[in-house]
């Protein structure tokens, strides 16, 4: 197997269980089919309730039917069959046949094009019905008084499941889409779980040089130097790293943040300071201790020498080598390491929560993952289409009818990708490790909620099939292993979630990208010994006189009008 086809299994893994509604399982596969609770023929939206008042039907079909524009993206390498387009396929069937809404898409774009056309369509008021917008669009379109308040039609029109949905983050969608108490967007709020970082480290090279498991930042210094310095693959050569690192510096395959953690420190993150007072998290001095003990393990050699320069591809095949032994990254980082246990079935990697520097319990910084809203344009006739949409996607329905989530035999044609409106649970993983657990225990798949997490069912087959002798299992298995992690930080307090739950103020719109990039340059600098670790200091004062301090006075204003 080639790392490109274990990354794609990767990403695939990743789609189907970010999206509600996918089922990415072959056709083969399909078992998990669930009868729809709705008639055959449809239902009208609204019905005498006994009472002498019309109750709404969230599942309803609207009558007469309508028609809603739309616009949205549309990866060019996605794939159709069976003349299927993205103008008819069973989604757009589903919306019309069961909701009567005939969908007509004004334009489809490229992802990488979207946000341009997007502006041009809202400069020149061509703004379709509904419309998937990101954190600035949703800003602009609220203060140019061209979105509706959504408040009161999700309350009206929401399913009990898909409302739940919306709410499982513990409400952060929603604020973030919320005005002065008015809601205009529904948020797609695939949750922060798998943006927390947990250490990786070959629990092979431990045992092998008899080195304790990390417990704290002290024991990652003693391992990452023990791992270059005694020859772990025995194969008599100083040719391993100790940490792995890449040029990114931050992110999770590999990146620094967990080592930062481990220092309490919440690089590009806005945390509380003990004011109560918003700051950045990059220009707090936990972040001058942290950098100045990754610029002695740079000196040392403890850290990839090359990490500068090394792309996220380059560092995967440095650990399909059997090159690195240790790295802070992401639960389903095993998935790309498959190539290298096929090379070496001793390989193994396992995971660890995050090491602290002190007795302080380090926790895993968790990002702002709202990426899209679903708004609608202020004067249309059924703004509650929307949502009737929504509850589509999150409705469980007849897949002999309706073959909404199916895989083809190649695994290339996902059709949950059609669908306008997505649905997603942004605690997923932690549904999915209760309930793989349970039924492991019991060794009773039916326990498995396959239905809205089609996932459970690999996790599941390959655990088993890996402890019963078959190593194909392995990386699900070590997946599994870090979401155990990453659930016991669900559970206990263990995630640091960025405190500025919106979309970018309009200095971090016009600066923050320059600010990154030096700050990333300065970082890297640091800790390749090219600046010393007063440059720090320096980097705080630009970061403050170029847009920080606007950008931190922005911020306070927000958190003021929460």
């Amino acid at each position: 197997m080639k790392s490109k086809s274990a990354k794609w299994i990767a990403l695939t893994v990743l789609a189907c269980m970010l999206v509600l509604t996918s089922a990415c399982t072959k056709k083969s596969e399909g078992n998990n089919t669930q009868p729809s609770n709705k008639q055959e023929n449809g239902t009208q939206e609204s019905a005498p309730n006994g009472k002498g008042e019309t109750a709404i039907d969230p599942m309803g079909k609207i009558d007469p039917p309508i028609e809603v524009t739309a616009i949205r993206t549309l990866d060019p390498t996605t794939k159709f069959e069976n003349g299927e387009t993205i103008d008819n396929n069973a989604w757009t069937k589903l919306y019309e046949n069961e909701f009567g809404i005939k969908l007509k898409y004004l334009w489809v774009s490229d992802p990488t094009q979207y946000e341009q056309k997007f502006n041009i369509a809202m400069a020149s008021n061509q703004l379709a019905d509904i419309m998937p917008v990101n954190g600035i669009q949703l800003n602009q379109l609220v203060e140019a008084d061209q979105l509706v308040d959504l408040t009161e039609v999700l309350e009206k029109y929401g399913t009990p499941l898909a409302k739940e949905m919306l709410k499982k983050d513990g409400g952060v969608g929603l604020a973030s889409a919320t005005f002065n108490g008015k809601l205009f967007g529904l948020p797609v709020n695939p949750g922060s779980f798998d943006t927390a970082s947990l250490l990786w480290v070959r629990a092979d090279w431990l045992e092998k040089l008899n080195l304790p498991e990390p417990k704290t930042m002290e024991d990652v210094f003693k391992i990452a130097e023990a791992f270059v310095n005694q020859d772990p693959d025995g194969n008599n050569k100083k040719d391993t790293q100790g940490l792995g690192a890449a040029k990114d510096f931050y992110g999770l395959e590999p990146g620094l943040d967990g080592f930062f953690n481990g220092y309490h420190a919440y690089p590009k993150s806005w945390v509380a300071d003990a004011s109560g007072k918003l700051v950045y998290g990059s220009i707090q001095p936990e972040m001058k201790q942290a950098l100045e003990k990754l610029q002695m393990m740079y000196k040392d050699g403890y850290i990839d020498r090359e990490f500068g320069v090394k792309d996220k591809e380059k560092f995967i095949q440095t650990v399909n080598a059997g090159k690195l032994g240790m790295f802070y990254g992401a639960d389903w980082s095993p998935l790309l390491f498959l190539d290298g246990k096929t090379l070496d079935e001793k390989m193994e990697w396992k995971p660890f929560l995050l090491p602290s520097i002190d007795g302080q319990k380090a926790k895993a910084q968790t990002a702002y993952n709202v990426n899209q809203y679903y708004v609608v344009r202020k004067g249309m006739k059924n703004p509650e289409a929307v949502v009737k949409l929504l509850n589509a996607a999150s409705h469980q329905w007849d897949r002999s009818k309706y073959p909404l989530t199916d895989m083809n035999q190649d695994g290339d044609i996902g059709k949950w990708q059609y669908a306008l409106v997505q649905a997603s649970n942004p605690i997923q993983n932690v549904e999915l490790y209760e309930d793989v657990k349970n039924a492991l225990e019991k060794q009773d798949e039916s326990l498995l909620n396959v239905a809205s997490n089609p996932g459970q069912a690999n996790f599941y087959k390959g655990i088993n099939d890996f402890n019963k002798g078959d190593k194909s299992g392995w990386g699900y298995t070590r997946f599994y292993d870090a979401i155990s992690l990453l659930y016991d930080y669900h559970k206990h307090d263990g995630f640091q979630l960025t405190e500025f739950i919106s979309g970018p103020t309009p200095t971090m719109v016009e600066k923050q990208a320059t600010l990154l990039k030096m700050e990333l340059e300065a970082f890297t600098k640091i800790v390749m010994g090219e600046s010393s670790i007063d440059a720090f200091d320096e980097f705080v004062a630009n970061w403050k006189k170029l847009g920080g301090d606007t950008i931190t006075e922005e911020v306070a204003k927000w958190k003021a009008s929460k």
